[in-house]
């Protein structure tokens, strides 16, 4: 290894000393020509460029297009295979939360089995504290809000059911135990919901409603309440023959049920 280097290094010195003396001597007779310290290092520069390029143990300056490629072949190989990878855990994600949701016919989280009632409030399970959330009534409506709960001059954002669905709203109370006005944080929690028809598994949507208790972020004065939904949509047969109703909270630790209806 140190005998090749020390040949290379040989081979630049020749280079760069034959190139500055054919400047200088050229032109058999003439006058010679003076180069600036400045060329002389260009023109050594670039006979060791030249020397490096046969050198697969050196860098050139000059750019090689066929590393380049590699290169870019390389990082495209690369970005490839954490794509498929972010799709491939992406997939698996979706199958384990396809197979606990259940397929609609009674499986899932808690079918077939007795109610137990959960020995943690509602509140605690969504994971707010110095509040009680319990559960009011339900209504069935094509949208939301319903024409009766706003005025017309109300600004809101809502949501209609699709031809042969329909909404089934819950209503819940968000009270303030404490004697100081407090903010309820519900969205940081990040919580989501289950419904429970007839033993069935249902999706509760996630909306921008104001009111939507997933979502739910609001100062709440001591001693009041506020109110807040859940809405689901169901095929019209669904919420016309509701005998049992209950609410799935879905965390990382536990999966409680309360029975609502």
């Amino acid at each position: 290894m140190i005998r090749k280097l020390r040949s290379l290094l040989n081979i630049h010195i020749g280079c760069a000393a034959l190139v500055i003396s054919i400047a200088l001597l050229s032109g058999c007779g003439a006058e010679g020509v003076d180069i600036s310290d400045e060329d002389v290092k260009r023109v050594a520069d670039y006979s060791s460029d030249i020397v490096s390029q046969h050198n697969d143990k050196s860098d050139s300056r000059l750019v090689d297009i066929n590393k380049v490629k590699r290169k870019y072949r390389e990082q495209l190989d690369l970005e490839i295979k954490r794509q498929n990878f972010r799709a491939m855990e992406q997939a698996a994600l979706n199958a384990e939360q396809q197979s606990s949701d259940g397929s609609g016919d009674g499986s899932g989280e808690g079918s077939g089995e007795e109610y137990v009632e959960p020995e943690m409030t509602l509140a605690e399970a969504i994971g707010v504290s110095g509040f009680d959330i319990y559960y009011t009534d339900y209504e069935v409506s094509r949208s939301y809000p319903t024409s009766g709960s706003v005025s017309a001059d109300d600004v809101y954002m809502g949501m209609t059911a699709a031809q042969g669905d329909t909404l089934l709203i819950m209503h819940f109370n968000i009270s303030n135990t404490e004697g100081l006005d407090k903010e309820c944080d519900i969205i940081d929690m990040r919580p989501t919901f289950r419904v429970k028809i007839n033993g069935e598994n249902h999706t509760v949507q996630q909306t921008i409603l104001p009111d939507d208790l997933s979502k739910y972020e609001g100062t709440v004065p001591a001693y009041s309440s506020a109110d807040a939904v859940l809405i689901a949509e169901v095929q019209e047969s669904v919420a016309s023959d509701i005998e049992s109703l209950s609410l799935i909270v879905r965390s990382a630790d536990s999966r409680p049920e309360y029975k609502l209806e």
